[in-house]
Order: C-alpha cells, then sequence, then structure tokens
C-alpha cells in the first residue's frame, strides 16, 4: 500500500506520515520548508521517502507523482495561515493563502488520482469553514471553505476515487503552541471546544472513519 501526504514532515501531517508507516504503508511525504525534521524522519524510517515540493508548482507536483507507480491514499494536510484583521491583510496575503491551501490541494488530486484505482483521498479542512471563522482568518476561511467543495466535486466526478475532507477544530500542534494562550483559550471557548485535539489520535480517527463515509462528505470533528 502506497500513500501520499502533503505536509508530511511536521505537525498533523508528521502525525498521518507516521501513523500510516505503522501501518504498513511505503509513504511518499511532500514538504516545502521543513528540511531537518525530513532528514531527521528518513532515518527512522525505511519506508518513506520525503520530497521537498512547493504544491503550488503544477510542473513540480506532476513530475514527482509521475515517478509512483500507484497510491492507494492521498492526505492532502498542507496548508497556511496568515493571522491578521481584514482591514489590515493585503491582497498579496490573501492570496497567498489561498494558492497553497486550494490551488496547491488542486495540483495534488488532479494527479494523484491518476495514479489511484478505488483509492481514497483525504482533504484536511477547518471546522472555520463551517461557521467559527473570525476576522483575522477571512483567506483561511476562505481557503477551507473552497476545500469542502474541492471534496464536493471531485467526489462526484473521480471514477473509482472516494474523496472526503474532515474539518477538525483546535488542533494541539506546535503552531497553535506557540500562541498567545489568552487568545487560544479566548478561541476555545467561542467555539465551545473544551481542550485542544490531539494530532496523533485524530489521525487515527480518520483513517479509521473514512471507510464509512460516501464519496464528497465534509465531516466536522470538534474532539476525538
Amino acid at each position: 500500500m502506497v500513500a501520499l501526504v502533503t505536509g508530511g514532515c511536521s505537525g498533523l501531517g508528521a502525525s498521518f506520515t507516521k501513523e500510516l508507516l505503522n501501518r504498513g504503508y511505503k509513504v511518499y511525504a511532500l514538504y516545502n520548508s521543513s528540511d531537518e525534521a525530513a532528514s531527521k524522519m528518513m532515518n527512522e524510517y525505511s519506508r518513506l521517502e520525503c520530497i521537498k515540493c512547493d504544491i503550488r508548482d503544477e510542473e513540480s507536483v506532476s513530475k514527482i507523482i509521475s515517478k509512483i507507480e500507484k497510491i492507494d491514499l492521498v492526505i492532502n494536510n498542507a496548508g497556511i495561515a496568515i493571522d491578521n484583521d481584514f482591514n489590515d491583510k493585503t491582497y498579496n496575503e490573501f492570496m497567498e493563502v489561498m494558492s497553497v491551501n486550494v490551488g496547491g490541494m488542486f495540483n495534488i488530486i488532479k494527479y494523484a488520482s491518476r495514479k489511484m484505482n478505488d483509492g481514497v483521498i483525504i482533504n484536511i479542512s477547518s471546522d472555520n469553514s463551517l461557521g467559527n471563522h473570525t476576522r483575522l482568518s477571512i483567506d483561511y476561511d476562505c481557503s477551507k471553505a473552497a476545500v469542502n467543495m474541492l471534496t464536493v466535486n471531485f467526489g462526484d466526478n473521480l471514477d473509482n476515487v472516494k474523496v472526503v475532507a474532515y474539518a477538525p477544530g483546535w488542533i494541539n500542534t506546535p503552531s497553535v503552541k506557540e500562541m498567545n494562550p489568552k487568545y487560544l483559550a479566548s478561541e476555545l471557548a467561542r467555539v465551545k471546544q473544551e481542550k485542544l485535539i490531539e494530532p496523533d489520535e485524530l489521525v487515527k480517527v480518520i483513517l479509521d472513519d473514512v471507510r464509512f463515509q460516501n464519496s464528497g462528505s465534509v465531516i466536522p470533528i470538534s474532539e476525538v
């Protein structure tokens, strides 16, 4: 079994990579800036290949995926956020978030799906796309709403590939840990989330749950 994980060497993506390796997959983990983490993971796992790639670059995505004979599972996890008030946010900041979170995911699905037969594509969305949006992340929120529509559209139109999105709340990742504690506490209270979701637990829930879901589904997760 072969899996492709974007953003697969840090945060939630690294949790997906490690869990899939533990389940016996050969994993191709794409990353953009986590060079040190990628090198360390490659030294630890024999069935892991970490590949540096800007998923916005269609030619690079196409070349990398063309070298993989068959793909059984895709985890579209890579994403960025640039949090600031919409009055201060620039057009370039807005479009940078959209280009990674939406354009990059489009590239991965477009080319990876050609190497799949009875495979599964899991898109990581966010509950920000389902009503928990804020003025500080209008670009991120829009991008995750677009992820949901990518899921629905590809889910309706790809043959022999199941496409499912999961929209979790706040996850206990390094970037979240670095946030202002008061702001994070206020956000958890605002969205009525009692505690951060542990990434290793979330990954197991998603991988075990996806077989029960219909293609094109968007599944919210507030706790695990």
